[in-house]
């Protein structure tokens, strides 16, 4: 029970981040703010490698059974992390591009 219940809090989590960002993103490039968005492409690193390490923990590896001391071998993953997942590689992407700010030109 408890494998299930970090399985699917870390799945929430994610998915309100990703919401959150994606608020965030499009206030900051609607103001013109697009240095923020660099800070929240780091943020979304994080969040990613997070997301890859629960996909890791509990695949059919062993270490739910290993580290929670759990009868339950396997958590039955849903695709929601996945795609949680690829859409965080894509605002990174996104997020790298569009932050940008070019430097102003000096006058000759």
């Amino acid at each position: 029970m408890v494998p299930v219940i970090i399985y699917w809090g870390s799945v929430i989590l994610l998915a309100v981040w990703l919401v959150w960002n994606v608020l965030f993103s499009i206030k900051f490039l609607a103001s013109g703010e697009r240095g923020n968005l660099w800070g929240f492409m780091l943020l979304n690193i994080f969040a990613l490698i997070f997301g890859i390490l629960v996909q890791w923990a509990f695949a059919d590896n062993g270490f739910i059974k290993w580290a929670l001391a759990s009868s339950s071998q396997k958590v039955v993953q849903t695709p929601w992390l996945y795609i949680n997942n690829w859409i965080n590689v894509v605002l990174i992407v996104l997020q790298f591009f569009l932050g940008w700010i070019r430097s102003p030109k000096t006058a000759k």
